[in-house]
């Protein structure tokens, strides 16, 4: 009986330890309730995160907390330009944020098309694509790319995006700041939620 209980005991501790997301310290500012995810629109788990993860993710949230997506220029040809465009389009709204940001996605992904990756890419193909899906005008890009609110948002991602995305790669999931949730250790969508709500 004793050393049914043992295997018991140890059965579940397997279980438990396996289901169990791990969380690494970072060297990153603190941020109270704020769940961030550092991401590119070249990395291809990435987009597979924004389709099936991201939404239950921000879903689930507890209702105090706080979203951040943070763009990684650092990554992809045209890097750079992609995180401009969706800094300027998250000024204007959150849809036509959204709507560039996938149609970068599908250009680098589903269409695989050449003047945006590679050594074919060309400067300013990529936020043609972007801007064009959200329907904004280059002069209204412009504008809103200059605007105080774009420019702070650039700058703050550009201090912790390669930091973090340096650790494990990207997507990378961070609760209140300073604590990296290891992705490649989340079992569910559900062991993701528990993981963030247990380290805000």
């Amino acid at each position: 009986m004793k050393t049914s209980l043992t295997t018991l005991a140890a059965a579940l501790f397997m279980t438990f330890t396996a289901s169990a997301a791990n969380v690494i310290d970072i060297d990153t500012p603190a941020l109270d309730n704020t769940v961030q995810k550092v991401y590119s629109v070249y990395c291809p788990f990435c987009y597979k995160y924004e389709k099936s993860v991201t939404p239950n993710l921000i879903k689930n949230l507890p209702a105090s907390a706080k979203f951040q997506a943070i763009c990684l220029e650092n990554k992809g040809e045209l890097g750079i330009e992609s995180c401009e465009v969706l800094a300027a389009a998250d000024t204007i709204s959150h849809k036509k944020y959204k709507q560039a940001k996938m149609a970068m996605y599908a250009a680098i992904h589903d269409k695989k098309l050449k003047n945006v990756k590679g050594s074919k890419a060309v400067k300013g193909e990529l936020a043609a694509i972007g801007l064009k899906a959200a329907g904004i005008s280059q002069a209204e890009f412009e504008s809103a790319l200059n605007s105080s609110k774009a420019q702070e948002k650039l700058a703050y991602d550009r201090t912790i995006a390669l930091t973090i995305a340096k650790l494990k790669g990207i997507p990378a999931i961070v609760v209140g700041g300073n604590k990296m949730i290891d992705t490649s250790t989340i079992t569910s969508l559900a062991n993701l939620d528990e993981t963030i709500k247990n380290n805000l």
